[in-house]
């Protein structure tokens, strides 16, 4: 009996240890998963921020000296940037689309080769080469032929180089500009934007010449021929490569290549692309023009730009990023965005602060001289309407001008009073809030509100405006406001308003060059206005969009996880959206974009950047 009570005890003090035992067990098995999300994420924070929290470089990021810092919205600005004019040279005032103060111009500082997130690495010579390894940044090209869209207006052109510019900063590759020589090119100066007087070999027979045809004097062979006689490509995104020699291929090669792209396209294939044997090693080239560039960017390129479905499609949008001159902060902001509308706008406000349409000296030097001569105050805010109609209301705009007839009343296209929208829809859509214009110490009835009118129909507006009631000092009242000031362009009484219009030979280049600064001082004007009345039926509207988008300096990436996954790192997620209590509701938006009222198609996806 003494045996077998001693062994029960046993087992019963077995049992009890191996219940405990297993309790433990239990015990860590709970808590393991635990400390492991816990290590893994602050892994994952310092690793990705050096150490710093999400709110900390936030705070970096916010310069409390910004222009849209502690605003709900972006700010009052006029023409000339007071924040620019009191350090920086006059002219930048005139160099861009967007005021010089927004533009950061230490990008050419930072790429391609200096950002974390570039790929790109040096290329070691060949087993038994001679030499030293050489930097790769010109191995990958994509070569612009922008020679096709010449005959374009100058929103078509420029959204076409934009479009290129985000297809090689998507891709990786430095974008190289192959402009038509003399023998290939429509214009007998060498560019679609005419001749300014440095183009000529000797400007004092230009001054003197008392012709009708400047193509009778000698141009100079080594000044900038097509769109780079109107900006200057930045090193930033050309990387300083040259256009590849690729066995002596001449511009006729080239185009040749580019022609056989439509195979590609047509077939559902990426861009064809050739590999060149160069000094400094083989380089691939890919040859696009400007509607290889439309259909490469809606067939290959457009949907890959928004995915953000897996880690691999958001280490591109971070790449992608900082191609286009977002700091590593801006790169995780865009690499966390799902939905699609915000990832371009979020492009769009990349390409505005990024400088990449910067006019030539000349073009800066003439765009100067016609803004100063106009009756638009530059020191002081003003609003801008542009009004469409020319050849646009038989194509694009017809559909809308049938809409606005119905909405009126009129049922039958022959009984409408007009085959236009009529001005005053754009002046219903403005008055919305102007009585909000009015600045302390100033009453209402003195306050005088600029609107600059950009118009390929002159005379009909100046009529429509006639039948307006009158206010004091050669004023109009329009609708709240008691007194509007309308200011045209002072080339508005000289015909043609769009650089397109007129044929390519039948315009004299000094003509067409002036007519070139007269719409490049308009988009200025239009996208320096504080409120914008426009469409994006035209190529014109949406370069005036994108160039209106500004990052938002008081923007706070959300914090916190959607899930197990998101602390694992396997899904990004949705974004957070924190309390508007904690922060107002338009620091939440990564984008500000500059008072725009839609004059028709309000209904309609606005497109992406460059389309």
């Amino acid at each position: 009996r003494i045996v077998s009570s001693s062994c029960r005890c046993q087992d019963n003090h077995h049992a009890t240890m191996l219940i405990k035992s297993w309790q433990t067990f239990l015990l860590y098995a709970s808590i393991l998963p635990s400390l492991f999300v816990l290590f893994h994420t602050a892994w994952l924070s310092v690793e990705l921020r050096g150490g710093r929290t999400l709110d900390d470089e936030a705070r970096t990021h916010a310069d409390p000296s910004s222009s849209t810092a502690g605003h709900a919205a972006p700010p009052l600005r006029s023409f000339v940037d007071p924040v620019w004019s009191d350090w920086g040279s006059e002219d930048s005032q005139f160099e861009t689309l967007v005021p010089p103060s927004e533009i950061d111009y230490s990008i050419k500082n930072r790429l391609p080769w200096e950002q974390k997130g570039h790929s790109l690495q040096k290329k070691k010579p060949a087993a038994g080469a001679s030499g030293s390894a050489t930097d790769d940044r010109c191995g990958d090209i994509l070569l612009f032929m922008p020679q096709m869209f010449a005959r374009n207006g100058h929103g078509s052109q420029l959204n076409n180089y934009l479009l290129a510019a985000m297809i090689a900063t998507f891709t990786g590759k430095a974008m190289v500009v192959l402009e038509a020589p003399q023998e290939h090119s429509r214009y007998p100066n060498g560019s679609q934007f005419g001749c300014p007087i440095e183009s000529f070999k000797n400007p004092e027979e230009f001054l003197n010449f008392k012709g009708n045809d400047h193509s009778e004097l000698e141009m100079r062979r080594d000044f900038p021929k097509g769109l780079e006689r109107l900006i200057r490509h930045p090193s930033w995104i050309s990387r300083d490569c040259a256009i590849p020699v690729c066995d002596y291929y001449d511009y006729s090669t080239w185009e040749a290549i580019r022609r056989d792209q439509s195979e590609y396209f047509l077939s559902g294939k990426p861009p064809w692309e050739i590999t060149c044997a160069e000094k400094h090693g083989d380089v691939r080239v890919t040859v696009l023009g400007g509607e290889e560039v439309r259909r490469f960017f809606d067939g290959q390129y457009r949907e890959k730009m928004v995915q953000r479905s897996s880690g691999r499609a958001r280490e591109r949008a971070y790449d992608w990023a900082v191609r286009l001159g977002a700091t590593d902060y801006m790169a995780r902001v865009f690499s966390r965005m799902t939905k699609e509308s915000d990832i371009w706008d979020y492009v769009s406000a990349l390409i505005a602060r990024s400088g990449l349409v910067t006019f030539q000296p000349w073009i800066v030097r003439d765009v100067r001289a016609f803004i100063e001569g106009s009756r638009l105050p530059l020191d002081q805010p003003h609003d801008a309407i542009h009004v469409r109609r020319g050849d646009k209301l038989a194509t694009d705009a017809r559909e809308e001008v049938v809409h606005y007839w119905h909405s009126q009343g009129y049922e039958r296209q022959v009984d409408f009073p007009l085959n236009y929208i009529p001005f005053t829809h754009y002046l219903r859509l403005w008055e919305t809030d102007c009585r909000k214009y009015v600045w302390d110490g100033v009453s209402e009835k003195s306050t005088v509100r600029t609107i600059y009118l950009a118009t390929d129909d002159p005379e009909t507006i100046r009529n429509e405006i006639s039948k307006l009631p009158i206010g004091q000092g050669g004023t109009t009242i329009v609708g709240g406001c008691e007194r509007v000031k309308f200011v045209f362009s002072p080339s508005a009484h000289h015909g043609s308003f769009h650089l397109s219009e007129g044929g390519v030979t039948k315009v004299d280049c000094v003509e067409r060059y002036e007519r070139n600064i007269h719409s490049i001082a308009d988009l200025m004007i239009l996208t320096k206005s504080n409120t914008f009345v426009g469409e994006f039926n035209s190529n014109w509207g949406r370069v005036v969009r994108i160039f209106r988008t500004q990052l938002n300096d008081m923007y706070v990436m959300p914090e916190g996880s959607s899930g197990w996954k998101e602390l694992l790192g396997l899904s990004a997620g949705e974004e957070r959206t924190p309390p508007a209590a904690a922060r107002g509701a338009e620091r939440q938006r990564p984008v500000l974009i500059h008072d725009i009222r839609i004059a028709f198609a309000e209904d309609k996806a606005v497109p992406p950047p460059g389309w």
